[in-house]
């Protein structure tokens, strides 16, 4: 699969074609009037548009690129976003867009055959993958398409126990330095408690910065966390679509009403080194998750094993796809159950690749 190397030296960003479908005409043989109307137009670029569409002589950088519901702010020139989540049942498919600085890079993802479901093209993974792409290029920017396959080898072998399940995806960015971050429970659920919210949040991330488990492996050496306290700003989120925002280095947790099935939702921001500058979380807020699961338990969700599965994706972990209910980093999680509290095997060896072990 393609590298995800991006090339921070390039001054601006215009965009001149998109997609092997047809090529723009010079700027200059265009009236200057039209060109001016073209890049005033700052709606969403949908991406499933893109090979019948050209924009020519416009920057790209702070626009936003859609597909279907889950959006993207097309990040300075080498710099990358991308946006994860999880949800009940999974019903979108999401996207990455990284600025080399001369070529827009968008990766996709289709549904799982049957299930649908959040699930980010991996740079790395345990198994075969293949990504199509198309570009154009002509005397700027090329914008770069692939589509991440609809199942994997791994996803068709069937429910293995989480400490023999050995499938993870990464996606080639990590922290280097501590990952300082805040809180905000302005617009938790009412039946939340402020303390208890902050208490899990702390777990989650200690669940899969340390690699808590229940196979035996050690502690994992991933650079410290630093809870810095409740703030008032919210995370870089727009909860209707979800949509990432520009990036920042301002961590925050937050809560919002997300779309659909998801329970939450993480958008992280990283440079042309591999390295997180930036991560936001929402978790939903709506009556499906628990800090306490009920007893009897029916169409619950674990808050602290969300937060743990969001928690993931700000270090770098992407979805193991279809197959793998007993892991952690599936992308839809199963209710009235803490399991995704502790790392299953494969969450832990993708956690290891990136950060090693004591």
């Amino acid at each position: 699969m393609t590298s995800r190397g991006l090339l921070a030296s390039a001054a601006s960003l215009t965009l001149v074609g998109l997609v092997v479908v047809t090529t723009s005409a010079p700027a200059s043989a265009r009236p200057a009037t039209s060109r001016a109307d073209r890049c005033l137009e700052r709606g969403p670029i949908v991406v499933r548009a893109a090979r019948t569409v050209v924009r020519s002589g416009c920057s790209l950088a702070g626009r936003v690129v859609t597909d279907g519901r889950v959006s993207v702010t097309v990040p300075p020139a080498g710099m990358g976003v991308a946006g994860d989540g999880v949800g009940r049942h999974g019903d979108a498919p999401g996207i990455t867009v990284t600025n080399t600085g001369t070529t827009i890079r968008v990766l996709r993802a289709g549904h799982a055959a049957g299930n649908g479901g959040w699930y980010l093209a991996p740079l790395t993974t345990t198994t075969a993958t293949t990504t199509t792409t198309a570009t154009t290029t002509t005397t700027g920017t090329s914008v770069a398409i692939g589509t991440v396959p609809e199942t994997t080898e791994s996803a068709q072998r069937g429910s293995t126990a989480a400490c023999q399940d050995s499938t993870y995806h990464l996606e080639h960015h990590r922290w280097v330095t501590a990952l300082r971050y805040h809180v905000n429970v302005r617009k938790m659920p009412q039946a939340f408690h402020k303390r208890t919210v902050i208490r899990q949040v702390k777990a989650a991330n200690a669940n899969m910065r340390l690699g808590r488990n229940t196979c035996g492996k050690p502690q994992l050496t991933t650079p410290a966390a630093h809870y810095l306290g409740r703030t008032r700003k919210a995370p870089n989120i727009k909860v209707g679509g979800p949509t990432c925002g520009d990036p920042n280095t301002t961590n925050v947790v937050g809560f919002g009403n997300l779309p659909g099935d998801l329970l939450g939702w993480t958008c992280y921001w990283y440079n042309g080194r591999g390295r997180m500058v930036g991560s936001d979380m929402v978790i939903d807020n709506g009556t499906a998750l628990a800090t306490h699961l009920p007893s009897p338990c029916s169409n619950t969700w674990d808050f602290e094993g969300t937060v743990t599965h969001e928690w993931g994706h700000a270090y770098g972990m992407a979805h193991t796809g279809p197959g793998h209910p007993n892991l952690t980093m599936q992308h839809v999680l199963k209710p009235c159950s803490t399991y995704a509290r502790t790392l299953g095997l494969g969450d832990w060896l993708g956690m290891n690749k990136m950060y090693g072990h004591h």
